[in-house]
Formats: structure tokens, sequence, C-alpha cells
């Protein structure tokens, strides 16, 4: 899943329903990108999530202005950190993506440099 600002809504709803059903084995990777520390929503949630669920649920936070200690992403999400905190292009691989229209279609872009074929994407 790749999400900017607001786009973490869907998200947050389809990772939920995920992880909350036991029969789902689905595992999750989520990149999720804001300007600033404080524009995080749903952060508590997200995190609790990512330590109840560590065996399936992966978040990576990305931050144009992160505060002077961060150990995350900064600037914008990149080709690379795709490739290092998502799972590689394969047919039972699915990339969720929501958030500005800029970042969408940079991020389709990168999907597509990839490798990820377009079935394997969804835009809400």
């Amino acid at each position: 899943m790749l999400a900017g600002g607001s786009g973490i809504t869907p998200m947050f709803q389809v990772t939920r329903a995920i992880l909350e059903n036991p029969n789902d084995k689905t595992k999750v990777h989520l990149i999720y990108a804001n300007v600033t520390y404080e524009d995080i929503l749903l952060k508590e949630q997200l995190d609790s999530l990512a330590t109840n669920y560590s065996d399936c649920f992966k978040i990576y936070y990305v931050l144009n202005q992160p505060p002077e200690v961060w150990n995350e992403g900064v600037g914008f999400v990149s080709k690379e950190m795709i490739q290092t905190h998502c799972p590689a292009p394969a047919a039972d691989i699915q990339i969720l993506r929501c958030g500005p229209p800029p970042m969408n279609k940079a991020m389709a872009a990168h999907l597509e440099a990839l490798g990820y074929a377009p079935e394997m994407q969804f835009q809400f």
C-alpha cells in the first residue's frame, strides 16, 4: 500500500479488515507519506497494529519535513523505498494507492518502472 496524507483512510480500513480476520493470511506493507510528523493521521492506531500484528503488517513513514530525530523516510516516496518496503511484483501481489493526484501519478510511474503490471495496481 502507498498512501499520502488523508489517503490513509481507505488503507486503514482495508488493513484492519485483513488483520482482524483470523482466516485472512494477507501480509500488508504500507508506505505512508506526509509533509510533517504532525500531519500523520492515525499514527497511534497504525503503530498499535504494527506491534500487535508484527508478523503480517509493516509500516514505513516518509516525511518531507522530518523532525530533527527521524529514522524513517525523508522526501518523497521513491522507487528505492518501494523496492525496499514492498514485495516484488508477482501474480499474488496487489499494490493499493491513495493520495493527492501528483503523488498518485508519481507512484504509478514508479510502479510501472519497477515492473508492477497495471492489473497489480488499484487506485482509490
